[in-house]
């Protein structure tokens, strides 16, 4: 709609009365256009599924018949069956009586069964362990091989199954084969022994003849449940799928598929007179109506105008000009309302000078407040330095990690790299051990390129001081404090653990609750405020998808806090502490 603002407001009402003229007689003749196309689509449809359905009824007799089949011979129903496929499992010949005892019986057994399924004219072949045909048609002769090309389409089928017909396409085009097969694996009952295959073919004529409903132009097509056509019948000519009118129906027992597509042209050649008509009708009002809206709109344009005037005034800088209001309209209002936004601009404008002054003050006493940390971390080095020249390394080595401490927190906002957040970890348990008179090991394992990754500082310090001062308040003999970090996909995963004295498990439930911010911090408000901080503060920094959790350690005593942070390719370049503050 860019190009509408290159028209006047006057231009654009006009186009405005156009559309509300054009729109109510639009849409009533297409609503009529497509109320009619889409009852006569709907009934053509149901015809379309019930005829469906009387096919898919037939299909299902079929299917029916041949499961019988099937399941007869699978199951093994009759013992001198079952006797004979074992006794010819193996037999490439009539090498002996009883080999001719045995195909007899079989054969006898497959005459009766075949009268079920007579009128679909059914292709059954029952092929041994050496794919010999022991039973088939008249035309095929007896243990002659399986065609190669029908062994190679069974070869793909799944011989573990025994319960559920499989079924594939042979011959012919792929849309069009000539038959379609179903295949079921017979076994020995006593030993899951393989004994013979049965194949059933349904021709392609029963297909075609079940399809075909006189109509060349309507399109009758079976695909089974893998999208394979079986028979396709009509479409002398075919046009474009989305010109069809579609009806399907699914046959349950094997999943096939019957559509009915039909060409929407033979219905919509007997609509388009009506949609003609009303055409004509839309132009008639629309050029009885279009002197009449351009009349109108430069009547309402005369107080936009003035409206229009007063603006360019203010934007070239006229703070005091305002519009003048007269009457009560709805330009009257307006008129009003841009007054009293004026108002609150020039009151807004004055604010904002304001805060930028006093922005510019809390700028300035910062700058400042820096000057206070670099002195002190230049009379703590002092210190260290006499400590260290007159032999009093341990003294030492805690001013050394105060003062790396105090770097970190000289630039707190300042994000830091993960391994180096280690190091200050590091000189804080220093300081701590110190404090609390505990040999407290502290040990960081973290996976390749997992130090690189920038984070906030002192992110990880209230774990680490919730483990010395709650975890070691009953004083271990060995405590130690382990952090570990690995990528897992993409999130960056870091475990702190201690070997501390543990939490009870309503505790440990109450205290996940506070973490993930399900509870109340009222109702707990003087524990672990500093794990929900940091809580919060991964919730603010990384979005929803950060958190932290805590769990007890199974294979020892004290707490695992876990923290999972969203990791992007982007690393934040920033540099760590000010070599002056030394």
């Amino acid at each position: 709609m860019k190009w509408l603002s290159r028209f006047s407001f006057h231009r654009r009402l006009q186009f405005t009365f156009l559309i509300l003229i054009l729109l109510p007689f639009i849409v009533v003749t297409f609503w009529s256009y497509t109320s009619v196309r889409e009852n006569v689509s709907d009934k053509i449809s149901r015809s379309g599924e019930e005829t469906l359905k009387v096919i898919g009824s037939q299909i299902e007799k079929t299917v029916d018949s041949i499961s019988f089949v099937s399941v007869y011979f699978s199951e093994a129903y009759d013992p001198a069956v079952l006797e004979s496929l074992r006794y010819l499992k193996n037999t490439g010949n009539f090498g002996n009586y009883g080999v001719y005892t045995h195909y007899n019986k079989l054969k006898t057994t497959a005459n009766i069964l075949s009268v079920q399924s007579l009128d679909a004219d059914l292709q059954i072949m029952l092929v041994n362990r050496e794919n010999r045909i022991l039973i088939g048609n008249q035309n095929i002769p007896v243990f002659s091989g399986l065609p190669e090309q029908l062994l190679q389409e069974s070869s793909k089928l799944n011989e573990q199954e025994k319960i559920s017909l499989q079924w594939f396409p042979y011959g012919g085009d792929p849309s069009a084969p000539d038959y379609y097969y179903a295949v079921r694996f017979i076994t020995d009952p006593l030993n899951q022994e393989k004994l013979a295959t049965l194949y059933v073919g349904i021709p392609s004529h029963y297909f075609h003849t079940l399809l075909d409903t006189g109509n060349s132009a309507n399109i009758l097509s079976l695909a089974d449940g893998l999208g394979r056509s079986i028979a396709v019948t009509g479409g002398a000519d075919t046009p474009k799928e989305s010109q069809m009118l579609v009806s399907e129906v699914r046959i349950p027992k094997v999943g096939w598929l019957l559509t009915s597509k039909t060409p929407r042209s033979s219905i919509d050649s007997h609509i388009n007179r009506e949609f003609l008509v009303s055409i004509s009708i839309v132009g008639l009002f629309f050029l009885a109506f279009l002197i009449l809206s351009m009349l109108w709109a430069g009547y309402i344009n005369k107080p936009i105008s003035l409206l229009r005037a007063s603006v360019k005034q203010y934007v070239g800088g006229n703070r005091a000009v305002r519009i003048p209001v007269r009457g009560k309209d709805e330009v009257a209002v307006l008129s009003s309302a841009f007054n009293q936004m004026l108002d609150d601009m020039n009151q807004l404008l004055q604010q904002v000078e304001s805060e930028q002054e006093e922005k510019r003050l809390l700028e300035l006493q910062a700058l400042a407040a820096q000057i206070r940390p670099h002195f002190l971390l230049n009379t703590l080095n002092s210190i260290k330095v006499d400590l260290l020249l007159s032999g009093d390394q341990s003294h030492g080595a805690m001013i050394d990690a105060l003062m790396k401490l105090l770097r970190v927190y000289v630039h707190v906002d300042k994000p830091l790299e993960l391994a180096e957040e280690c190091k200050v970890l590091g000189s804080y348990v220093q300081v701590m051990q110190i404090r609390n008179r505990l040999d407290i090991g502290f040990e960081c394992v973290l996976d390749e390129k997992v130090g690189e990754v920038m984070l906030p500082r002192l992110l990880l310090q209230p774990i680490v001081e919730n483990a010395i001062s709650h975890g070691f308040s009953a004083r271990p003999a060995k405590p130690a404090i382990l952090l570990e970090a690995a990528f897992e996909d993409d999130m960056l995963k870091i475990s702190i653990s201690d070997n501390g004295r543990g939490m009870l498990e309503d505790k440990l439930q109450r205290l996940n609750r506070r973490l993930q911010g399900n509870e109340d911090t009222a109702l707990w408000p003087e524990k672990g405020v500093g794990l929900v901080n940091t809580a919060r503060r991964l919730q603010v920094l990384y979005g929803y998808r950060a958190r932290l959790s805590a769990q007890a350690r199974t294979d020892d005593d004290g707490m695992t806090f876990t923290l999972y942070i969203p990791v992007t390719s982007e690393k934040e370049a920033v540099p760590l502490d000010d070599p002056d503050a030394d």
